[in-house]
């Protein structure tokens, strides 16, 4: 390569940096968190962070997880519900174990249903999960989070909105 394609091809690449198409310095190694600005973020008392998407519209919390066969172990759906409830939930169309967290207004979790089992019924006869006691989020994680986790009920979240 000649010396005046060596410029022309540094000027390029100096342009490229200037105008943001390209990074001017290389990234670090090893993998970088993907923090998705439309995710919520639940911090476990023990320092954990969940990535959960936002189940805010009825059409969002009936679909839930559904059709999904596998979730992260720093992933999670949280649904968000207008007014505290005893909120049931059922596992039909959903393609793996989840457990499932009711927890009330002030972060708080007020009931678990751990590794509630897939359900491959056809009808609409699915085992329907809830607690009497008032819930204004549920957060579902993978089948067994929750205890490799620590979480119990009365353990409290905190949880960040985007």
């Amino acid at each position: 390569m000649k010396i005046s394609q060596k410029i022309i091809i540094f000027i390029l690449l100096q342009l490229l940096i200037f105008v943001g198409l390209m990074p001017a310095h290389a990234t670090p190694p090893g993998p970088q968190p993907q923090i998705n600005p439309g995710l919520a973020t639940v911090q476990t008392p023990d320092g954990f962070t969940i990535f959960a998407e936002i189940a805010n519209t009825p059409d969002q919390r009936s679909t839930g997880l559904m059709y999904r066969t596998r979730i992260a172990p720093d992933r999670g759906m949280i649904f968000t519900f207008p007014e505290p409830g005893s909120w049931t939930f059922w596992m039909k169309n959903t393609k793996m174990a989840l457990d499932i967290l009711w927890i009330d207004e002030k972060g708080k979790i007020v009931h678990i249903q751990h590794a509630a089992p897939i359900c491959e019924r056809e009808d609409n006869l699915c085992p329907r999960y809830r607690t009497n006691i008032p819930a204004i989020l549920v957060l579902e994680l993978g089948a067994g989070r929750a205890e490799k986790l620590n979480l119990t009920p009365g353990k409290k979240l905190e949880i960040s909105w985007p």
